[in-house]
């Protein structure tokens, strides 16, 4: 049985986790650990909300599986994905499906293949959720992957295999672990 003071903190953290989901999630909003209660407790106040992830799961699976571009905008799209005209999702792209809602693909943007996007993180002291915005006509390269809270500027790209952690500007080209700009003559190396 939790103490008063750690129920108390945890309810604290659930109402602050509603409102900023319910707000402009302009910023990432993190969780610090706290040795009184589990952060789970604060992320799935219920069993409906395990059942809630377990189906979100599912979908997003089925939708990293299919072959077809269209059918994996219509899965994304019922998990609430916001997804703009021709977007374009390869094969095995994986869309975090803990706040698939906190997604946006932007018009024509591309997803290369096995591309990973997480809205949400881990660490040892602390759980971070935040909104990531891939926009218009960017491109984010095959496995690559989208840190939570980052935006893609319109026209940018994400060279393959690179760890985008912070904002990419529009038209800007970065690539690597972590994700650096790539000025000319530097390209691919």
């Amino acid at each position: 049985m939790l103490p008063r003071e750690a129920i108390a903190r945890r309810n604290a953290e659930r109402e602050a986790l509603a409102a900023y989901l319910a707000g402009s999630r302009d910023r990432p909003f993190e969780i610090e650990f706290d040795s009184d209660f589990c952060v789970c407790g604060v992320l799935a106040p219920s069993w409906f909300s395990y059942v809630r992830f377990v189906w979100r799961a599912a979908l997003a699976k089925i939708a990293e599986l299919m072959p077809l571009s269209p059918l994996k905008v219509l899965f994304y799209r019922l998990l609430g994905v916001r997804i703009g005209r021709d977007v374009f999702i390869s094969p095995r792209v994986v869309i975090d499906p803990m706040y698939p809602a906190l997604i946006e693909l932007e018009d024509g943007c591309l997803l290369g293949m096995g591309c990973r996007l997480f809205t949400h993180e881990y660490t040892a002291a602390r759980f971070r959720i935040g909104r990531i915005r891939v926009g218009k006509g960017a491109v984010v390269g095959a496995y690559s992957t989208v840190r939570s809270g980052v935006t893609i500027g319109d026209k940018a790209t994400v060279g393959f295999s690179s760890y985008v952690h912070t904002d990419v500007p529009e038209g800007e080209t970065v690539g690597g672990v972590p994700a650096k700009p790539l000025h000319a003559g530097r390209e691919g190396g």
